[in-house]
């Protein structure tokens, strides 16, 4: 029975670590990013960032509006598509189009707390659809920090969009194998009692 219990232990583990590693493949690795440029506040309090892969960004550098606005102009399109009561927070940018290189953005958030877990989705205006970018975004000082290619239309939520594109359904085949292996686990202690 103890050999039972340490493979199903070992089984529930190994699948947990799969887990992580695909959640943190999301993670924004910032060690490599060496242009940074910080927005300001009229009265020169940091407001938002922008970090690129200096490289990457030389080779295809173009200007391009860094401007930031925190209300989107399709948010009435964005609500007929999800709830108007889900907590977001809209990152919609001046510039839409592809970028130099893969920026590193870094904006704060007002309605969500540190530590939460956050998802970042696109809106696509021309499609009218809404698409996964990233998730497990924490949040950290009252900010967020998040990679992007492409400026357009975005919020941050706590929630999972379940009409977006790109959804993970990782968690649900690790919960159903879970329970598959508890009740072939369940069932083999019980016949052998018999």
């Amino acid at each position: 029975m103890k050999k039972i219990l340490i493979i199903l232990l070992a089984v529930i583990l190994s699948f947990a670590g799969i887990s992580s590693i695909s959640a943190s493949d999301n993670l924004i690795k910032t060690d490599t990013k060496d242009k940074v440029i910080f927005i300001q506040d009229e009265n020169g309090k940091f407001s938002y960032s922008w970090s690129f892969d200096k490289e990457e960004y030389e080779k295809n550098a173009f200007d391009f509006d860094m401007s930031i606005g925190f209300n989107s102009p399709f948010k009435n399109d964005i609500e007929k598509l999800i709830s108007k009561n889900m907590k977001k927070e809209y990152v919609s940018f001046n510039y839409h189009g592809d970028l130099p290189s893969t920026a590193t953005i870094k904006v704060p958030v007002s309605k969500f707390k540190d530590e939460q877990m956050l998802n970042l989705y696109y809106y696509d205006d021309t499609t009218n659809k809404i698409e996964l970018v990233q998730n497990n975004i924490m949040v950290s000082n009252g900010y967020v920090t998040f990679d992007i290619d492409h400026c357009s239309d975005y919020f941050l939520t706590l929630s999972v969009v379940k009409e977006a594109s790109g959804n993970n359904n990782n968690g649900v085949i690790i919960v159903g194998m879970i329970i598959i292996i508890v009740g072939l686990v369940g069932y083999t202690l019980l016949k052998n009692k018999k």
